[in-house]
């Protein structure tokens, strides 16, 4: 989705609170302020000023990342089990867990992620 689609789907507050609830998200998986900041691709005050709007990068992300949170819920109807089995090893990323895909490989690894647990949500 580009910049401009999004621009025109969302107002600024709107965006900044995609962009929190993102920021809650993480918190919850119990990530470090360094992690939040590289899956989130900036730092919470990047958008705190009501100014600033936060960028497409960052919206993007925050789209895919709360894609993960839903299909997560799905899969597991405790959210705490969802929370924990985003930092456990996992044999479909080759012993990596979804964390360490996300984080080494930036958005393409957050897709690969979001598409992986569709897929096993479709089953």
């Amino acid at each position: 989705m580009s910049k401009k689609q999004l621009e025109s789907l969302l107002t600024q507050k709107e965006a900044q609170a995609l962009c929190r609830a993102a920021f809650r998200l993480l918190k919850n998986w119990e990530l470090s302020d360094a992690e939040v900041q590289v899956l989130l691709g900036g730092d919470e005050i990047a958008f705190r000023n009501e100014q600033q709007s936060p960028s497409e990068d960052m919206l993007v992300r925050a789209h895919l990342l709360l894609g993960i949170h839903k299909q997560l819920r799905v899969l597991f109807v405790d959210k705490w089990r969802g929370y924990q089995w985003v930092k456990k090893p996992n044999q479909i990323f080759n012993g990596m867990s979804a964390l360490d895909v996300m984080m080494q490989r930036g958005v393409e690894g957050i897709i690969q992620v979001k598409e992986y647990l569709e897929a096993e949500n479709a089953h």
